[in-house]
């Protein structure tokens, strides 16, 4: 989002205004799984039967009580994580 000039009012309960007072920075992206989204009971059944081994990419496996610190080292780069599977 990108707001130049004068600010309007919060918009739908989102507060523009303290952002801008804050001077806040926001980058957004788009993870393309609507292109998936056919696919995934088929993508599922080939993990499911070990056809597809995620172990190249799932690299932490961690209990639920410990995804912020999954998310940390995920963010920050750290322990060479690629990705964090949660267990309930």
């Amino acid at each position: 989002m990108t707001a130049v000039g004068v600010y309007g009012t919060s918009y739908n309960d989102f507060p523009l205004g303290q952002m801008f007072d804050k001077d806040l920075t926001f980058k957004c992206g788009q993870a393309p799984v609507h292109n998936y989204i056919n696919y995934i009971d088929e993508l599922l059944a080939l993990v499911q039967q070990e056809k597809v081994v995620m172990d190249d990419i799932i690299t932490h496996n961690l209990p639920l009580e410990e995804a912020p610190h999954g998310y940390k080292i995920f963010n920050d780069k750290k322990d060479d994580c690629v990705k964090v599977v949660l267990k309930p």
